[in-house]
C-alpha cells in the first residue's frame, strides 16, 4: 500500500514537471522585441515638414476684379463720308496699327452726289446765260442795273456751290487718310457699299490712350477708392510683370447686361495690353507693414486659426488672429511669435502638440518677405 502511494507521488510530480517545462523555456529563451512589441508611448512618432523663418514684411491686401481693356471715349475718333458715296476699296483691317498720313478708305462718287454736282454746274450755266443777256438789255436800254444785281447774285451763289461740292471731292476719287498715328478701332463700312453723307466709315483711337473696365460685384466696391492702385494682367497673354494702373472712375450704378457695376482703371503704360483683352486686375486695398506667413501655414478651425512653430525637435501650436491678407499671403497676431521663429508650411494638417519632426527648410517661401 505505500509503495502504492510513492508510485502516485513520482507520477504526480513528472507530471507537474511536464506541465511548466515549456513555460520555463519561453522566459530563459532571447526574444528579438520589434516596435509594435513596444507600447506606444515608448516609440516616438517623427513628422517630416517644411519651414520658413518668421520675418516682418509689407503686405498688400489685395481684391481680384476681371474686366476688358478700352478706347478712351474721348479718344475715338470717328471719320465719316463727307457726301453719298461708293467704298471703292478698305486698305486696313480692324486692329491695325496706322501711321499718320496711311490710306485708309478710297471712295468714289455715288449716283446721287455726281446728280448733284451736275445739278450745281447747270444752275452757273443758266446764271451766267441770264446775265450775259441781262446786260444785253441794259445796253439796248431795256433793263436797268438794278436789275443786273439779282443775275450777278445767282452766279455767285452757283459758284459757291460747285466750289463746295469740288472741296468735298464730288467730282473725283476721294481718298481718306489717317490724321494721326492709331489703331483702327472699328470698321463700320464694307467693300462696294453705299453710304449716305455723315455715315462713319472707322474709328481710330490714339495709341496708349485706353481704360481698364473692371466688374465689381456690388457688394465689393466700397472699398474702393479713386486714385486706389491696380495691378493689371492679362489672362491671355503672358508678361514679365503687371502694368500699374490707378481707378479713374467708379460709377454707382448696376450694368443691367452684367448685373455688376462698372469701375474705370486707367493704366500707366499699354504697351503689353490689347484693346479688347481680358484681363485680371489686383486692387491694392491696403498695405500693411507686419509678420506675414503663406496661406499654408496657416490652419482653420475650432472658430478660430492656428499655426505650428518648431522649438528643439518639436512642434509647438499657436493660437492666431488673422489680419491683412490677399491670395497668398496672412497677417498673423498672437502675442508669443516672434520675428525669425521657425513656422511650418507643409506637413502642418499631420501634427499635434509636442510631436517630434524632421525638419526641412522650404525654398519656396525662402524670401522671408513680401514683395
Amino acid at each position: 500500500m505505500k509503495l502504492k502511494s510513492k508510485n502516485i507521488v513520482v507520477l504526480g510530480s513528472l507530471l507537474a514537471l511536464a506541465m511548466i517545462s515549456p513555460l520555463v523555456y519561453w522566459f530563459l529563451k532571447p526574444h528579438n522585441l520589434t516596435v509594435q512589441d513596444v507600447p506606444v508611448s515608448a516609440a516616438e512618432q517623427i513628422a517630416q515638414v517644411e519651414t520658413i523663418r518668421l520675418h516682418k514684411g509689407k503686405i498688400k491686401e489685395t481684391f481680384t476684379a476681371y474686366g476688358l481693356v478700352s478706347p478712351l471715349p474721348e479718344k475715338l475718333k470717328t471719320v465719316n463720308v463727307p457726301y453719298t458715296s461708293q467704298i471703292e476699296k478698305i486698305q486696313v483691317n480692324q486692329g491695325q496699327l496706322v501711321q499718320k498720313g496711311d490710306l485708309l478708305i478710297t471712295l468714289r462718287p455715288g449716283t446721287d452726289a455726281v446728280l448733284q454736282l451736275e445739278q450745281a454746274q447747270s444752275e452757273l450755266n443758266a446764271a451766267l446765260r441770264e446775265n450775259q443777256l441781262l446786260q444785253e438789255r441794259i445796253r439796248l436800254k431795256l433793263a436797268t442795273k438794278q436789275d443786273l444785281v439779282a443775275s450777278q447774285l445767282r452766279v455767285a451763289q452757283a459758284n459757291v456751290m460747285i466750289k463746295n461740292l469740288a472741296d468735298r471731292g464730288i467730282g473725283k476719287e476721294q481718298l481718306i487718310k489717317a490724321e494721326n498715328s492709331g489703331i483702327i478701332y472699328q470698321v463700320n463700312v464694307q467693300q462696294g457699299q453705299i453710304v449716305t453723307a455723315g455715315t462713319p466709315l472707322l474709328q481710330l483711337v490714339d495709341q496708349n490712350q485706353w481704360v481698364v473696365r473692371l466688374g465689381i460685384e456690388p457688394e465689393d466696391y466700397l472699398p474702393l477708392q479713386i486714385d486706389q492702385l491696380v495691378l493689371i494682367t492679362p489672362v491671355n497673354t503672358p508678361v514679365s510683370e503687371p502694368v500699374k494702373g490707378r481707378i479713374e472712375i467708379i460709377t454707382h450704378q448696376i450694368d443691367p447686361a452684367t448685373r455688376l457695376i462698372n469701375v474705370f482703371v486707367r493704366p500707366e503704360m499699354n504697351q503689353t495690353l490689347l484693346i479688347n483683352d481680358f484681363v485680371e486686375a489686383q486692387i491694392i486695398i491696403s498695405t500693411a507693414n507686419t509678420l506675414w506667413v503663406p496661406r499654408q501655414a496657416v490652419l482653420p478651425g475650432d472658430g478660430g486659426y492656428s499655426l505650428f512653430t518648431i522649438e528643439n525637435g518639436h512642434a509647438v501650436k499657436h493660437q492666431i488672429q488673422i489680419g491683412v491678407d490677399n491670395d497668398s499671403e496672412v497677417e498673423v497676431i498672437a502675442a508669443d511669435l516672434k520675428e525669425q521663429d521657425e513656422v511650418v508650411v507643409l506637413g502642418n494638417y499631420e501634427l499635434e502638440p509636442g510631436m517630434a519632426v524632421s525638419v526641412k527648410p522650404n525654398a519656396a517661401f525662402g524670401r522671408g518677405i513680401s514683395p
